[in-house]
This record gives structure tokens, sequence and C-alpha cells, in this order.
């Protein structure tokens, strides 16, 4: 016997969740109406309980196993009756079909074969956490009411459903010449009707229940969330966190730990949702420091990502707000005009330019720069999709030693080319990662996504194209500002 609980917004959305997981035979044990709490930031909900029998359960599977999928389709949209005389029909087939397939002993063959036995579930003896809900009146009004709707919903079919897309010709075929539909006039189906709108009318009376009701032919679908075992209470904020670009598997791992230490009626109170995961994005951001012992600091990355940028901001910084002797490097030789660029950037700052054509010019180049405070390099921008292009970056690179590595990435990438960049330069060693163009992008999630996938604490932002005014030290706050949208990025 299988017991499960389905959630969803209306009772109209649960029912339907019931059917189409557990077939018209199932029986409704408990609802509960799960009310707004906490003010007004606690959306309401409806579960319901629910229980079918192992062996109706393996039938219902058998049965669309066996059948094409628009068949399937017309099946679910059949009334309860139809349903199970197509069951119970097809499974009896099939059990003398292997019956009559097997040899048998002399004393076997005049045994006729056994139908199986049904057994309602609601007749088995059985302690259900949610029986206990027929204590309470108000419970057990919901309770009878969702059962008098499940019961309505397995029954009645729109004529012009049954007609037209479940015929008779077809009940007949798969049940039966035997088989009939029953009309539209008949006593019962005129005593079903009278019960519906007295349905109706319950439900009215139900204030805290949302009235917006799914249409019947609308699928079904599940909560934000679902997919990763996550509850409704924080579909939310799921849904939030995806909006703004941080990966479904990221987001469902932060969710999942907010279920796990949050209490129940907690997690109904949004506003104390979203304080949880904004502390839990300020606890688990990683920040590097700003201050660098290493005296060259290179800065890799594709084409496009604004390495030259970066550098001349991070070196104006150094200038004018720090009063540091520094060096520009460049070791591009295969971008046009990349290092004229740069050394007209040298000039207005004042300071030496000098460039790496190989790893034979270090050891002349860090004499001649011995009393300098920093050596900021600029690399050449490349995809690293072959062996050449790694094999000619290493050659430039400066002695491990003495050196820090800086990846810089767009912001306004692609989530997976920003992971396919991070892991094809993973072999050069960066140690953070520095992200531009934050003004250009509407979704900063990817910064997070990074950030938890390869372990890289955050070094700088740049956003914007004025040197240096645009460009600031990575701190949490700013990330959690990123992606819960706090304050504008930047006022003009």
């Amino acid at each position: 016997m299988q017991v499960r609980k389905f959630e969803a917004r209306t009772m109209r959305e649960a029912l339907e969740m019931v059917k189409a997981e557990m077939g018209p035979d199932a029986i409704i044990l408990g609802v509960k109406d799960h009310k707004r709490s906490f003010g007004l930031v606690g959306d309401g909900s409806i579960e319901i309980t629910a229980a079918v029998s192992e062996n109706t359960l393996q039938k219902k599977k058998f049965v669309e196993s066996r059948i094409r999928e628009q068949d399937r389709k017309i099946m679910a949209n059949s009334s309860a009756k139809v349903q199970r005389e197509f069951t119970n029909k097809m499974v009896d087939n099939h059990q003398r079909a292997q019956i009559a397939a097997q040899p048998k002993a002399p004393e076997a063959q005049a045994a006729a074969p056994r139908s199986p036995t049904r057994t309602r579930y609601i007749e088995i003896a059985d302690e259900v956490d949610g029986m206990a809900l027929a204590q309470d009146p108000a419970s057990e009004r919901i309770r009878g009411a969702a059962q008098r709707a499940w019961n309505a919903m397995n029954e009645q079919v729109p004529s012009a459903v049954t007609e037209s897309r479940f015929p008779q010709a077809a009940i007949k075929a798969a049940l039966g010449n035997g088989a009939r539909v029953q009309s539209p006039d008949a006593p019962d189906v005129r005593a079903l009707r009278e019960e519906i709108a007295g349905l109706k009318q319950l439900v009215r009376s139900f204030q805290q229940v949302p009235q917006t009701m799914t249409p019947v032919s609308a699928p079904v679908t599940a909560h934000p969330g679902a997919d990763f075992g996550l509850g409704y209470e924080v579909s939310f904020m799921f849904e939030k966190l995806v909006k703004t670009g941080v990966a479904a598997e990221i987001a469902a791992e932060i969710l999942t730990q907010a279920q796990k230490h949050m209490a129940g009626l907690k997690l109904k109170n949004k506003a104390l949702v979203d304080a949880w995961v904004a502390k839990f994005i300020l606890d688990t951001t990683k920040i590097a420091p700003e201050k660098n012992a290493a005296r060259i600091q290179v800065f890799l990355g594709p084409s496009g990502s604004g390495k030259t940028s970066t550098m001349v901001k991070l070196a104006s910084h150094l200038v004018v707000n720090e009063k540091k002797k520094i060096a520009l490097l460049t070791s591009d030789t295969l971008k046009v005009g990349a290092a004229e660029q740069l050394k007209i950037y040298s000039q207005i700052l004042n300071v030496p330019f000098g460039m790496i054509r190989n790893s034979n010019d270090w050891s002349a180049v860090l004499q001649q720069l011995s009393q300098f405070d920093q050596v900021l390099v600029d690399s050449p921008g490349l995809s690293l999709k072959s062996l050449e292009e790694n094999s000619f970056l290493r050659n430039v690179m400066p002695p491990k030693e003495m050196s820090a590595v800086h990846l810089v990435m767009n912001t306004t990438s692609k989530d997976s080319d920003l992971t396919e960049m991070g892991n094809r330069f993973k072999g050069h060693g960066f140690q953070d990662v520095i992200f531009t163009n934050l003004d250009l992008s509407v979704h900063h999630g990817g910064i997070y996504n990074f950030m938890k996938r390869f372990d890289m604490p955050l070094h700088s932002f740049g956003i914007g194209t004025r040197v240096p005014e645009d460009y600031e030290m990575a701190t949490k706050e700013r990330v959690l500002d990123l992606l819960f949208k706090l304050t504008s990025l930047r006022k003009l």
C-alpha cells in the first residue's frame, strides 16, 4: 500500500496531482489547509494525504506501459468507471495469456484462473498520521469536501470529451461489445451534478483558500525546485535565485541547507527565508586579501575579458591612492596595437613600460625593476583551445614563486562559457578571479557560481569604463547586493 502527500496552491491542483500519480482508485485520507502565517508575508497551500493499494498501483503502471501516449491522455480524461473496467480488462487478458502460454500439470489444468482480489485501502486498519484530522470538525469538513471533489473529478467527464476524445467505439473495442456509456440524463448523473453544485458552494465559503482554479485542460506542473526535493515553502526563493543567474543546482544546495536548519513555521515566512539565504551567501562568499605580497601580478583571461583595462585601473589606484612605485609590462605580442596602447597609459601614469617576448627576458627585466613595489603584467588574450596556445602562454609567464595570477572574466558571458574558460585556465595556476562589465549585465549569479565551482576567492570588480573610478575591490556585501538587487549598481 502506498501513502503519499501532495501539496499545491489550490485544492484543484492537488487533486489533479493525486489523480495523475495514484489513479482514480486513490482514497483521500486527510486534507490540511496551510493558512497564512506571520502577517502578510506567508502564502497558503493545500496538502492532501492520499492512499492506494499496491496492487491497484501496479495495475495502473502496467496498463500505462502497454498503451500509446495519446491513449494514455484519453484514458486520463475518462471517468473512473471506464478506467477501472479498461484496466481490469487488460490485466485479465494478460493473465489469461500468461496462463495459456505456460505448460500445466493435469491437476492444475482443471483449476480455473483466479482473479486478483480487490480490497479498498480505507477498509484496512492501519495507523496514519493524517487520520488524526478527523478529530477536528473543520478538518473533517475539508477532508469530506476534498473526497467529494475527488469522486466528482473521477466520475464526471463532459460528454464532449467522452464522445470526441474517447469515443464509444474505442471503449467498446477495449472492453467488449457489452460496454455502455452512461447517458447525461441518467438519474445518478443528475444526482452527481447536484452534489457538485453543493460542493462548489462549500468551496466558496473557504475564504482562506485561493479561488483561482486551474482549467482542466491545463497541465498541472510541480512548484519550482520540486525536482531537487525542495518544499513548496522555499519555491519562491529558488525561483528568485535562478532568475538572477544562480545555477539551479547551486540554488537547490542553498535551500536544502535552509530546510535542514530552519524550523517548519519559519520556512513559511518569506522574510525569514530571505534573511537566512542572505546570511548563507555572506558566510560562503570567499574574498581575496586586498594586500597581495607578490611583487609581480599577472592578468590572465580570454580575449575581450577586459584584462588591459582592469590592469590600468589597478595601476592608477596604486599610483594615485597608495603612492606605490609600479611598472607595467605586456607579453601580448599577438594583438596588433596592444603594446602601443599600454605604452600610452604608462606615459600618462609616468611609470616604466616593457615587453616580455619569452621566458629568458624575465631575469633581465626583474633586475632593472628591483626597486619597484609592484610589477603588473598584461598577458595575451587566448582561448587555449590548442596545445600551441598553452605552450606559448607558459613561455611568457613569470616565475611562480614571485607572482600572483588573476583570472579576468566578463560578467556578460554565459554561465557555461565562464565555467569552460575556468577549466581551460586552471592549469596556469590562477589564485583569484576578477569580474568586469558589471554595468552591462543584468544577471550576476554567474559570479557566485564561478566562485563555488572553482573554490576561488573574488579579487575585484570592474563596473564601467572610467579610470580609475569604475573599479572596486570585491566584498561579500557587494556580492549579496548584486544577487538580491538591494541597490542600484552605480549612481550616474
